[in-house]
This record gives C-alpha cells, sequence and structure tokens, in this order.
C-alpha cells in the first residue's frame, strides 16, 4: 500500500483508507502488524496509527486460526518471520464473512507450500488483489 500510494501524494486514498476503517470496512488481524514491526519499512508504524484496523487475537479467531492451520497445514512459515500472519488473515476474513485482498499468487506447484490464495480457494474465501479491490469498492484515487 504505502509503496504504490505513498501518504505524500496520495492524501484522498488515504482519506478514503482511514473512513474505512472507522467504517468497519477494512480490518486486519494484530498478528499482520506484528510482522510489519518486524520488517524494514516504515509501514507499520503508519499503519499502527489507524485506530481499529488491527483486530486483536481472542479465543474467537485463535479458535479460527487453528481451523485453518488445521485445514492448510503448509500456510505458516515459521522459519520466516513474514509468513506467520497469513493463517491470521484468512481466519479473520472467515469470521467476518470478508474477502482477503493480497498480492500474493497462488503456488505454482502442487507439492509447494501454500499462499494465502491457495487457502482462500481452500476453505472458500474470497480473495481478490489490491488493484481488483479498489476497482471494486470504486476509490477515486
Amino acid at each position: 500500500m504505502k509503496d504504490n500510494h505513498p501518504p505524500g501524494l496520495f492524501k484522498k486514498f488515504w482519506v478514503q483508507v482511514d473512513r474505512s476503517i472507522a467504517a468497519g470496512h477494512l480490518r486486519s488481524p494484530e498478528e499482520v502488524l506484528k510482522e510489519l514491526e518486524r520488517g524494514t519499512d516504515d509501514l507499520g508504524p503508519l499503519l499502527k496509527a489507524k485506530a481499529g484496523l488491527f483486530v486483536p487475537l481472542d479465543a474467537t479467531l485463535q479458535a479460527a486460526v487453528e481451523e485453518v492451520n488445521t485445514a492448510c497445514t503448509d500456510l505458516s512459515d515459521y522459519d520466516n518471520d513474514r509468513d506467520v500472519a497469513d493463517p491470521f488473515v484468512v481466519a479473520l476474513a472467515r469470521l467476518l464473512t470478508g474477502t482477503v485482498v493480497t498480492d500474493e499468487r497462488p503456488r505454482r506447484s502442487p507439492d509447494a507450500r501454500r499462499k494465502i490464495p491457495d487457502a482462500c480457494a481452500d476453505l472458500g474465501v474470497p480473495c481478490c488483489k489490491w488493484f481488483e479491490f479498489l476497482a471494486e469498492i470504486g476509490w477515486d484515487l
């Protein structure tokens, strides 16, 4: 988001992000924030300041994550700090009857580790790419 829509250039975009968060239309599991904070860019602090975006882990979400992990045992890569949140993303979308927005591509081989789009397809969770999402919701950038 930040790279494709820098806040200094896409001010209207970020106003729409804030409105969507306030309306409850954009949500992310708190585990994603933890990944962002371990990253090397400044997206973590930027999004952490967006009150209401990150959903904390509770018993209901934890149970949903366990269901995702049971169905998609190879979704998480615990050796890579950047792939731990994937089952949380899919689980939250299932709980909220939402759509996962990701630019990840499905795995190329059935022997490869699952990616978010694969898990979404396996579990019947809608999933789309970022620009498809923007076109669908009709934001004026």
